[in-house]
C-alpha cells in the first residue's frame, strides 16, 4: 500500500515523512524533492513479467462550512497491467481538499458553529459575494500512477479526486443528482484541467494554469490550488485543494483533479460544489473494477501481484513468500489435501511425531487394560440402577400419542417485541393446514436438512392445485428432543403465515402420524450459491448469465413484503434463495427462515454463541449488540448482491469470522466483484452503511435496481 505518508492540504509528502510511514512495512520509495515532480513517490518493481493489479482512490472533496454532512468521495478504480522488473512506477497519491471549517479567526469559527449568517445575508441582498465569500471545500486531489518511457510521461491509471462541497447545500439535492463515474481510456483525448470560476477548476494530466485559485496538472507538479482572493480578503478563509490537482474553494467548492479535472462553478453560487474530476485507464491495461465513488479521505494505492485461483478448490489462495506460487487456501476447519487442490475435514488429530513402536505398544496396552476393567464396572452398575428407567423413558419416547398430545397441548409464546408479526400472541396448531399422511408420496431424498430427510414427494387433494401437486417434504425423525419438536413446528408456523410470489409457500403439515412432515412448494431449481458456481465462465464457455439474472430483483421483492410486515428474516444470503428452476422463466424465493425461528427458543443467543451466527451476512449491530431490525437485512441484501456478482464466491475471501468482526467494526468494507458495475456496487455500499438509519429501506433498493437494468 502506498499512503500520503501523513501529509495533506496542497502540497505532497517529503522523504522523511515516507521513511516514517513506511518503516514497518516492506514499502521502499524514493520522493522527488524538487521540480515538477516534487513529492512524487518513486517504486521500483521487484518482480520479472508479473502481471499486477493495481488499485488507486482519489482524494475526497472538502466539506462547505454548512455543508459538512457528506463529502464529495473520491473515485475508486483498478486495472492490470504487466510490469517489468526494476522498472519504476511514479505514485502520486492524492490528498484531501481542505474543509471550511473550524476556520483561522473568530467571525468564521462563528459560522462554522451555526452563530453567523453573515454570508447568507450578503447573497440574499446583493445576489452576489463580492464583498464577503469563502466557505467553500476544497477540491480533492486524484491519484496518478505512470511511467516514463523514451523520455515522456506516460498515465497508467488515474483515479479522479471528488470536487469541494459548496458552503450550502442545495436544497433540492438528493443521491439521484449524483453524476455517474467517467473514465478515459485513451490518450487521444487532452487531459485538460477543468474550468475555474471563483474557485479553482481541478488540474488535469497536461495542461496550464494561469490563476492561483486553479489546482495544477499533474504535469506541472499537481499542486493544489489556493482559496481565491476574496476568501483571503475579509475572513482569511484559506481553503486549499488537496494535492493530485484539487481546485481552491471560494463560497464554490473546487473541482477534483483527475485526467480531465473536474469543473469549477463559472459564478460563486452558495450551493455550487466542484465537479469531480475524470478517471483514466491507459489501454496498454486491463480494466478489473471500474469505477466508482468510495473514498472518503486521502487517496492510497495498491499493487497487487494478480493470483489466478482458479484451479483451487475454495476458489482462494496466497503467494507463498519463498517460493514465490500461489497455494491454495482451505476455509476454518479445513485442512488442504496432498493434491494441493482440494480441501478435506480432517477426521482425527493429526500427528506432529513418530513414536517408538514399542513405548506406543505399552501405552495402548495398559489404555486397554485399564479401559476394558473401568467401563465394565461402570457399565454393570449402570445397566442394573437404570435398565427400568431407560425401558420406560424408550417406551414413553416411541408413543405417537404422547409426543402428539404434549403439541395439542402446548401454546408458543413470545415476549413482546414490535420486530415480529408473533408478538405477544399463541401459536397453535389451528393455524397450520393438516394433510392426511394416505395423500402424501415419497418419491425421492434431495438431502439432508436441519431436523432430517427433506424429499422430493406429491400430494393430492389440494383445494386449486394441480392434482398431484409436486411438493419437498421436510421430516422430523420419530425418536428426537422435545426442542426440536417445538422448532419443527415454529418454522411451520412461520412460513405458513406469508403469501408472496417470491416467499417458499408452505402447502401443509402432516403432524397426526410420525415421522411429521412439513410440506412445501418444490424448488427444482436448487439452492442460488450452487446455481451460480455451476455458471461461473470456463474456458471457451463464456457466463450465460444477464444483469437481469445476477440483479436478483426477486429476492428484492420478497424482502419488501417482509419489510412491510415487520419481519426480519435475519439471513438473506445465496444459500437460502431458491430457484424455481435453472433454465428462462426462473423465479427466486426466499425459502429458509431457520434464524427466524431460532429467535423464538430461550437459548438463542447462548447456544454457541457467535458460531450458530452468520457473521458474514451481519451488520456490526447485530454481532455486537443483538440489534434486529429491517435495515439487518438491508446489510446482508448488500452481502448478497456480492455474492452474485463474485458467481457465488465466499465473502471477505480468506477472512475468518473473527477477523470480519474485526474488519468490519473498523469500518473495511468488501471491495466490488470483478467487472461489477459501479452503480451496482453504490447499492452494495449504501447497504452497508454503518448507522442503520443511513441504509436503504427496499423499496429504494427496488428502484435503484430498476436504474441499473435501464
Amino acid at each position: 500500500w502506498f499512503t500520503t505518508c501523513g501529509a495533506s492540504g496542497p502540497r505532497g509528502p517529503t522523504q522523511a515523512q515516507c521513511d516514517n510511514a513506511y518503516k514497518d512495512s516492506n514499502v521502499s520509495v524514493t520522493v522527488e524533492k524538487e521540480g515538477r515532480l516534487r513529492g512524487v513517490q518513486v517504486w521500483r518493481v521487484p518482480a520479472t513479467n508479473e502481471a499486477a493489479t493495481i488499485s488507486a482512490y482519489g482524494a475526497a472533496g472538502g466539506k462547505g462550512a454548512k455543508n459538512h454532512n457528506k463529502r464529495s468521495h473520491g473515485v475508486f478504480i483498478s486495472a492490470t497491467f504487466q510490469l517489468e522488473k526494476d522498472e519504476l512506477l511514479y505514485i502520486l497519491v492524492g490528498q484531501q481538499g481542505e474543509d471550511a471549517c473550524p476556520g483561522d479567526n473568530p467571525e468564521t469559527q462563528k459560522i462554522c458553529l451555526g452563530e453567523s449568517s453573515l454570508i447568507e445575508e450578503d447573497y440574499r441582498k446583493k445576489k452576489d459575494l463580492k464583498d464577503w465569500a469563502g466557505g467553500g471545500g476544497g477540491g480533492g486531489g486524484a491519484t496518478y500512477i505512470f511511467r516514463q518511457k523514451d523520455g515522456i510521461f506516460e498515465p497508467l491509471l488515474i483515479a479522479a479526486g471528488g470536487g469541494g462541497k459548496a458552503y450550502l447545500k442545495a436544497p433540492d439535492s438528493s443521491l439521484d443528482d449524483i453524476p455517474l463515474e467517467q473514465f478515459e481510456n485513451s490518450t487521444a483525448v487532452p487531459g485538460v484541467s477543468g474550468r475555474t470560476g471563483a474557485a479553482g477548476g481541478g488540474g488535469g494530466w497536461q495542461d496550464e494554469s494561469l490563476l492561483p485559485q486553479a489546482g495544477k496538472s499533474l504535469l506541472e507538479g499537481g499542486e493544489g490550488g489556493q482559496a481565491c482572493f476574496q476568501a483571503l480578503a475579509k475572513l482569511q478563509w484559506a481553503t486549499s485543494g488537496g494535492f493530485g490537482g484539487g481546485g481552491g474553494a471560494c463560497t464554490s467548492g473546487g473541482g477534483g483533479g483527475g485526467y480531465r479535472g473536474g469543473h469549477a462553478s463559472d459564478n460563486d453560487d452558495i450551493t455550487a460544489g466542484g465537479q469531480d474530476g475524470i478517471s483514466f485507464v491507459n489501454p496498454i491495461g486491463e480494466i478489473f473494477l471500474h469505477p466508482l465513488a468510495a473514498m472518503e479521505t486521502h487517496g492510497e494505492v495498491e499493487v497487487q501481484i494478480y493470483l489466478n485461483c482458479s484451479h483451487c478448490h475454495s476458489d482462494n489462495c496466497k503467494r507463498d513468500p519463498d517460493t514465490n506460487l500461489p497455494v491454495c487456501q482451505c476455509e476454518t476447519g479445513a485442512v488442504l489435501a496432498n493434491d494441493n487442490v482440494t480441501c478435506t475435514v480432517p477426521q482425527g488429530p493429526i500427528a506432529e511425531g513418530h513414536v517408538p513402536l514399542p513405548l506406543l505398544l505399552a501405552v495402548v496396552a495398559v489404555i486397554v487394560v485399564l479401559g476394558t476393567i473401568l467401563t465394565c464396572g461402570s457399565l454393570s452398575i449402570i445397566y442394573h440402577l437404570k435398565k427400568q428407567q431407560l425401558e420406560g423413558a424408550r417406551a414413553r419416547l416411541q408413543s405417537p400419542e404422547y409426543k402428539l398430545s404434549k403439541i395439542r397441548t402446548s401454546a408458543i409464546m413470545t415476549d413482546y417485541n414490535p420486530n415480529y408479526c408473533f408478538a405477544g400472541k399463541a401459536a397453535t396448531l389451528s393455524e397450520l393446514k393438516e394433510i392426511p399422511r394416505r395423500n402424501i408420496s415419497l418419491l425421492r431424498a434431495l438431502g439432508h436438512g436441519a431436523f432430517g430427510e427433506v424429499y422430493e414427494g406429491t400430494v393430492v387433494g389440494i383445494p386449486g392445485d394441480p392434482n398431484p401437486l409436486q411438493v419437498a417434504i421436510k421430516t422430523l425423525p420419530e425418536v428426537c428432543s422435545e426442542q426440536d419438536e417445538m422448532d419443527f413446528l415454529m418454522e411451520a408456523l412461520i412460513i405458513s403465515k406469508f403469501n408472496h410470489q417470491n416467499i417458499v409457500q408452505c402447502v401443509g403439515v402432516s403432524l397426526q402420524t410420525l415421522p411429521r412432515f412439513i410440506l412445501l412448494e418444490l424448488m427444482a431449481g436448487g439452492d442460488m450459491k450452487s446455481f451460480l458456481r455451476q455458471n461461473r465462465p470456463r474456458v471457451n464457455q463464456p457466463s450465460t448469465l444477464t444483469m437481469q439474472d445476477l440483479l436478483t430483483r426477486d429476492i428484492a421483492c420478497g424482502c419488501k413484503y417482509l419489510e412491510e410486515n415487520h419481519f426480519i428474516h435475519r439471513d438473506i444470503a445465496a444459500r437460502n434463495c431458491l430457484l424455481t428452476c435453472t433454465g428462462a422463466g426462473r423465479i427466486a424465493k426466499i425459502g429458509d427462515f431457520g434464524m427466524a425461528r431460532d429467535i423464538y427458543r430461550a437459548s438463542y443467543y447462548r447456544k454457541g454463541g457467535r458460531a450458530m451466527l452468520p457473521v458474514k451476512w451481519m451488520p456490526p449491530e447485530a454481532f455486537l449488540e443483538g440489534i434486529f431490525t429491517s435495515k439487518t437485512d438491508t446489510w446482508s441484501f448488500g452481502v448478497l448482491l456480492w455474492e452474485i456478482f463474485s458467481l457465488g464466491y465466499m465473502p471477505y475471501p480468506c477472512k475468518t469470522n473473527q477477523e470480519v468482526l474485526e474488519f468490519v467494526t473498523s469500518g473495511g468494507r468488501m471491495d466490488p466483484p470483478k467487472n461489477c458495475p459501479g452503480p451496482v456496487y453504490r447499492i452494495m455500499t449504501q447497504c452497508w452503511q454503518h448507522s442503520p438509519e443511513y441504509r436503504p429501506n427496499f423499496s429504494t433498493i427496488l428502484e435503484r435496481i430498476k436504474y441499473c437494468t435501464q
